[in-house]
């Protein structure tokens, strides 16, 4: 059997001992370090991406806004917090309705001394900014552990910042940066503990990245993935390599920073994860589906589900920048080299190959790609890294040529550089147009709510967030995002057709005022118990009704031609509701057949 290359371990000695040429000049801690000027680079790229994202959607709305309506609903969640009301919705009726309650209770802080709605906006944005910024930091810093080269470092930083998906979840108000800095941060001192032995006698640096692995689960809860995923990683590493790690010792850690996280589910959700994952997946899950004894939908999400989340996730990347996906295919090998050679981990290829698939095992909805990936931070995080790992290959293997150096750094800086800024521009126009649709359609009526109904009134709604922020009434979820008890009515209808359950729900809880998409609810469209009293019509709706994620088209992976989102009229309704005139007999159980 042939003997292994040499460990990170024996090449961090190496630095040491001073057999690396210029680098080795340097202690080994110091050759790890990122420069300081590369910090200011990058944080450049996110103040220029920002600036871009928010010039434009100034120039074309005239306000701030949010490409979703999400986000809001993490706002009034914060809102609740500030207030003293705990984890809920409406006052004096907790629930487990934020998917993300890291990131509500960093809101949450802010909304203690910026109470208004334009002020929260801007707070919300600007930290997406800040937590992006610290992810590229940290993309860096494991480029530069992988490669030992500054300048690998820098490229990582960058093309992580500049990536159109991440730049959207900076300004979209949601948890999504913070997700991907606590990734990047636990996969970062993951490789320093368990790959490069940096200290093979320090608790603290095999705890690091467990508490940050735990942290990533209160911004995102499929981050679960990278714990199982380091455990694999770890346990292929004893068995290649009897590479020794501090293991059990931080996943103790990891469980225990957890049991909060659970304890807040079992109480309000009487689930483990949040109302969210009850509302949105519950049904259609794995879990669901052991527990039902549904053999085919498990065989379907064993072996469908992964293959088809696998697949969107590649499209997702190529739809960002066709070069990142091929780079990344030079990055897979090459990191599969590595570890054949005694890299030490292989958790960087795990994440990016294996996340998104598991996604769509354990918690498949709609698509991988929905909503500009907001579900797949990680891997795509992971192929950025991936991606740059493979460039700086492809410029290793060209030879001592500097010539033939320059000019595939040129080639491959133009290619992605190229794609970046059209994808950017493109992107940034989509993602403002978005924001006109929420702001013309759920923030429109939140304030028509807010102005012309009693302040005891109850509204019943589809899409919660901006309206339950700005009405500033009690609200009652017909999706079950944040009302539990509609699940109830909603799992009585066939998969697909669970809206078809909120007649019934309405009509024992006899709110005063319903907004909803009428075409959500066909079975409502002739209650005679309704009355139409507001509408916002949007003849150019980007963002609101389902998945309308940019389409991009491109030419030999060079040239992207447009980044387009097609248009879709919305009408959102506000209906007053007179139960005096309800049909006991209609009910909402039958359903299209």
């Amino acid at each position: 059997m042939k003997k292994p290359g040499p460990s990170q371990g024996d090449q961090i000695r190496e630095l040491q001992a001073g057999k690396q040429g210029t680098v080795a000049a340097e202690s080994w801690p110091q050759a790890l370090r990122v420069p300081r000027a590369h910090v200011l680079v990058v944080a450049g790229a996110v103040v220029a991406a920002f600036a871009l994202y928010v010039g434009v959607e100034l120039r074309r709305n005239g306000a701030l806004g949010f490409p979703l309506d999400d986000p809001w609903i993490h706002l009034k969640f914060a809102q609740s917090l500030a207030r003293g009301w705990g984890f809920a919705f409406n006052r004096g009726e907790p629930v487990a309705g934020s998917s993300a309650p890291g990131w509500t209770l960093i809101l949450a802080f802010f909304q203690l001394f910026q109470p208004s709605a334009a002020g929260m906006v801007w707070i919300a944005k600007l930290l997406g900014a800040g937590f992006l910024f610290l992810a590229g930091v940290f993309a860096g810093r494991i480029l530069l552990l992988l490669t030992r080269n500054k300048w690998a470092g820098l490229a990582a930083g960058l093309a992580l910042v500049l990536l159109s998906p991440l730049d959207w979840a900076m300004v979209s108000g949601m948890e999504v940066t913070l997700a991907v800095l606590l990734c990047l941060a636990g996969i970062y001192y993951f490789l320093r503990a368990a790959g490069l032995q940096e200290r093979p006698s320090s608790i603290v640096a095999g705890l690091r990245p467990w508490i940050l692995f735990a942290l990533a689960v209160y911004a995102r809860p499929e981050a679960f993935c990278l714990a199982g995923l380091a455990i694999a990683d770890m346990i292929v590493c004893r068995l290649a390599f009897r590479q020794k790690a501090l293991f059990w010792r931080g996943l103790a850690v990891y469980l225990v920073l957890l049991v909060p996280y659970f304890a807040l589910n079992l109480s309000l959700a009487h689930s483990l994860f949040p109302q969210t994952y009850v509302a949105k997946v519950g049904r259609t899950s794995l879990f669901a589906a052991l527990a039902s004894g549904n053999t085919a939908q498990v065989r379907l999400l064993l072996f469908n589900a992964p293959l088809i989340y696998f697949g969107g996730f590649v499209a997702h990347l190529w739809r960002a920048n066709p070069v990142l996906v091929l780079l990344a295919l030079s990055g897979i090998v090459t990191a599969a080299i590595q570890f054949a050679r005694g890299w030490g981990s292989l958790l960087i290829l795990l994440v990016a190959l294996l996340y998104a698939p598991i996604l769509g095992m354990v918690a498949p909805f709609v698509s991988p790609a929905f909503q500009n990936g907001r579900y797949l931070g990680a891997p795509v995080a992971a192929a950025v890294l991936l991606a740059v790992l493979g460039g700086w290959q492809l410029w290793s293997m060209a030879g001592r040529s500097r010539g033939v150096k320059t000019a595939v750094l040129v080639g491959l800086l133009a290619l992605a550089g190229f794609n970046t800024v059209s994808t950017a521009i493109a992107n940034s126009a989509n993602t403002a147009q978005a924001e006109s649709s929420i702001n013309r359609m759920q923030v429109a009526i939140g304030k028509w709510l807010n102005r012309n109904t009693p302040v005891d009134a109850v509204i019943a709604c589809n899409d919660v967030g901006a309206i339950g922020y700005l009405a500033d009434r009690r609200v009652l979820d017909v999706i079950g995002l944040v009302t539990p008890e509609v699940v109830d009515f909603r799992s009585k209808q066939r998969v697909g057709y669970e809206n078809y359950g909120a007649l019934d729900y309405l009509k024992k809880k006899k709110p005063d005022f319903l907004a909803i998409f009428p075409n959500w609810f066909p079975n409502l469209g002739q209650a005679g118990f309704l009355t139409p009293v507001f509408a916002a019509d949007v003849a150019d709706n980007q963002a609101s009704e389902f998945d309308f994620k940019p389409q991009a088209r491109s030419m030999a992976a060079i040239l992207i031609t447009g980044l387009t989102v097609e248009p879709v009229r919305s009408v959102m309704r506000v209906y007053r509701c007179d139960w005096t005139k309800a049909d006991p007999g209609q009910q909402g159980k039958a359903g299209p057949r």
